[in-house]
């Protein structure tokens, strides 16, 4: 009875792991509703202890900075290209470029932001779950 047991909890500790989705499919979804709405998309997909090392001058930040840079702007779009999604267990990385071209409030200012980027990824309450952010910058205007 206990050897059954031990392999029923096996069995459905296992299968957590493949319930998950395959996030190179989720990830052009998850990055359109990040330009419809960044400060929502930053609350649902993004974890509390989330870190963001900026291109701008290599910064660490949180998830609190992030809230405040998406209060500043009206708006900020982002466009991404070359992008590489790796998959192992409930971890996963996306890679590629990063376009944001980002209007002030007051609309006076804009700016583009062309980076590269690495997103790391947690499987968290059946969701993909982003903790770290990290841009490098290539070209900014």
């Amino acid at each position: 009875m206990k050897t059954n047991a031990l392999i029923l909890v096996l069995l459905l500790m296992s299968a957590g792991v493949f319930a998950q989705t395959k996030l190179a499919e989720e990830f052009p979804a998850m990055m359109k509703a990040r330009n419809a709405d960044p400060e929502g998309w930053l609350r649902s997909h993004t974890t509390p202890d989330l870190t963001f090392i900026g291109g701008h001058d290599g910064s660490l930040q949180n998830k609190d900075w992030m809230m405040s840079l998406f209060k500043s702007q009206k708006s900020q779009n982002a466009d991404l290209t070359n992008v590489n999604v790796q998959q192992a267990g409930d971890l996963a990385v996306a890679t590629g470029i990063s376009t944001i071209k980002a209007v002030s409030l007051d609309g006076s200012k804009t700016g583009t932001y062309k980076d590269a980027f690495t997103y790391t990824f947690r499987w968290i309450d059946s969701k993909w779950m982003i903790t770290n952010i990290h841009h490098t910058k290539i070209e900014y205007k």
